[in-house]
C-alpha cells in the first residue's frame, strides 16, 4: 500500500487528448516522467499506480502522456482532474545549491540588480508570473517601477551571499 507520506506532487490531469487515451498531464515539478517507474492517482482515496508508455511534450508546461490499460477518451476521462504523485524515493535528490541552476525566480525578490559595469538597475520587488513570459518587477532608485524578462541569458551573475544579481540587458530595455 502507498502511503500520503511517501508521495510527491508533480501535476495534475487535464482533458483526454484525442481518442486513444492519452490525457494532458500539466506539471507542477520538474520531473522526467519516463525515469519514474510510476506515477501515483488517488483513485477513490486510494493511492494508485499508474505505468506510463509514452510521454511526450506538448506545451512548456505539460506533456501528453499514454497510461498501461487505458486504450479510449472514454477511460481517460476518468482519470481527468486528479492530482498526480511520484514515489519521492524516485526523485533525484537536489541537495546543496552548488551552482547557479538552483534559483527560482521568486528566490531573487529583495535582491539588488546591476549591470555588467557595476551600475545600478534596482531591486527585485516581485515577480509577474500571471503570462507565460515571466517577468521581475524591478523598483528603480528614482522610485518607478519596470519589468524585466526572466531569462537565464540576461542573467551574468548571482551572488546569493550579498543579494545581488549582475545582467546583462539588450540595448534599450531599460527605456521602455
Amino acid at each position: 500500500m502507498i502511503k500520503d507520506g511517501e508521495l510527491t506532487p508533480v501535476g495534475r490531469t487535464g482533458k483526454p487528448h484525442g481518442i486513444s487515451g492519452e490525457l494532458n498531464l500539466i506539471l507542477t515539478a520538474d520531473v522526467d516522467l519516463l525515469s519514474l517507474r510510476c506515477v501515483v492517482m488517488k483513485i477513490d482515496n486510494i493511492n494508485v499506480p499508474f505505468f506510463l508508455n509514452s510521454v511526450r511534450p506538448k506545451s512548456s508546461e505539460s506533456v501528453l502522456v499514454a497510461i498501461d490499460g487505458i486504450n479510449d477518451e472514454k477511460e481517460a476521462a476518468e482519470l481527468s482532474n486528479h492530482d498526480v504523485y511520484a514515489l519521492t524515493k524516485e526523485l533525484p535528490d537536489d541537495g546543496d545549491e552548488e551552482d547557479g541552476d538552483g534559483f527560482y525566480a521568486e528566490d531573487l525578490v529583495g535582491f539588488h540588480v546591476m549591470d555588467g559595469t557595476g551600475a545600478t538597475i534596482g531591486n527585485i520587488t516581485g515577480v509577474d508570473d500571471s503570462t507565460e513570459n515571466i517577468l521581475f518587477e524591478v523598483e528603480r532608485p528614482d522610485g518607478s517601477q519596470i519589468l524585466i524578462p526572466v531569462a537565464d541569458e540576461f542573467i551574468t551573475d548571482i551572488d546569493s551571499e550579498a543579494r545581488t544579481m549582475v545582467m546583462s540587458l539588450p540595448a534599450g530595455l531599460l527605456d521602455l
